[in-house]
């Protein structure tokens, strides 16, 4: 009995060791795992944060470029392509639907959003013939459309965001929909493109759907211009209510929506500074306007033509440094925040005033 004891010993210190590696095994390859986690993490942090990617800068010559003052705010173009709009095939490149400069004074957390119309008479770059700015993603991405807009308007454009309008639909539902008023009744059918837009006059909360449509909407007298106005309107509604308090926890879901459907050169540093610039959001820190111009089809071609002055005005109003003329004798920007969108006749305006004093009431 007591040899086989003895011969019983040597197997049980054998299992032993044999747990014991296995043990040592697993805390190697879990430090293993730890130690590449740290590592991606580190390098994360460090690329998005302490050493971003760089940028370049576009601008219209090296001196907006190299300005101090006029890169002190953050610069992003807004391009918003409506591919159930477009009359191109899927492979072939799209107009841009919406043509937004978003200007950010990270120092004193203002904001101003400047509306291009898609229409506006430009010269593109390489071209010869005036174009519709819309067109100068189509014939170059990106990279025209900074160009093309930074040389309109002579300021630097540091960044851009491009977006359809299925992420649009996504967040605004995601938000829970949005308040506004429309003005009148907006009625437009499309059975080529499976499309019916009906949208009541008076006041109206909107789902996704509802306000993609009512954003797209230009069967109108005044046609991109008036659509324009509707989206200086919605966007400011809609950012009022995204940045609700209500809408806080949702912050992590809105950030993989914008992922999913926007490409963007902005690196997560600058996103967190431009963020911080909505955090007095609902007082005067935000001014928004539709560039400064007037109808023009002497050409047989229907533009929006934006002389300088119009551009200059514009940027003014809106507080945006821009490059000046020595002879430029263009007033500074009002304390102030101002729309100068198309005026309202007086019927509007009093149903309006009506309307506010009935939801005052109430």
């Amino acid at each position: 009995m007591e040899e086989n004891n003895n011969q019983q010993q040597p197997a049980k210190r054998r299992i032993r060791r044999k747990f014991r590696w296995g043990r040592l095994l697993c805390l190697l390859l879990f430090a293993g795992l730890l130690g590449t986690a740290l590592f991606f993490g580190t390098c994360w942090i460090y690329n998005n944060f302490i050493n971003p990617p760089h940028v370049s800068v576009t601008a219209a010559d090296d001196k907006i470029r190299d300005d101090q003052k006029l890169n002190e705010r953050i610069n992003v173009l807004l391009l918003g392509i409506d591919d159930g709009d477009s009359e191109a095939a899927e492979s072939e490149p799209k107009r841009t639907d919406a043509i937004i400069l978003l200007s950010f004074d990270p120092q004193n957390n203002k904001v101003a959003v400047l509306s291009i119309p898609r229409d506006t008479k430009v010269i593109l770059p390489g071209h010869k013939d005036p174009e519709k700015i819309n067109a100068s993603y189509a014939y170059g991405g990106a990279v025209m459309a900074k160009q093309t807009v930074a040389n309109l308007l002579r300021v630097p454009i540091h960044y851009y965001a491009l977006a359809n309008w299925r992420g649009f639909i996504d967040v605004v539902n995601l938000i829970g929909g949005v308040d506004i008023y429309v003005d009148k009744d907006m009625y437009y059918e499309d059975p080529y493109a499976d499309l019916v837009i009906d949208i009541k006059h008076g006041y109206q909360h909107m789902d996704g759907e509802t306000a993609g449509k009512y954003v797209r909407f230009r069967k109108d007298e005044l046609g991109d211009i008036g659509r324009v106005q509707r989206q200086q309107k919605f966007l400011k509604a809609a950012a009022e209510q995204m940045f609700s308090v209500q809408n806080v926890a949702k912050i992590s879901n809105l950030l993989a929506t914008l992922d999913k459907y926007v490409e963007t050169d902005l690196n997560t540093l600058t996103m967190l500074k431009a963020a911080n610039s909505f955090k007095l959001f609902g007082d005067d820190k935000l001014r928004s306007c539709m560039l400064y111009g007037k109808f023009d089809d002497s050409s047989g071609v229907s533009y929006w033509n934006a002389e300088q002055a119009d551009v200059n005005k514009s940027l003014d109003e809106l507080g945006i440094p821009y490059l000046k003329d020595e002879e430029d004798t263009a007033t500074e920007a009002e304390e102030e925040p101002k729309e100068h969108l198309q005026p309202k006749d007086r019927d509007e305006l009093e149903k309006e005033a009506n309307f506010a004093e009935k939801a005052s009431n109430n």
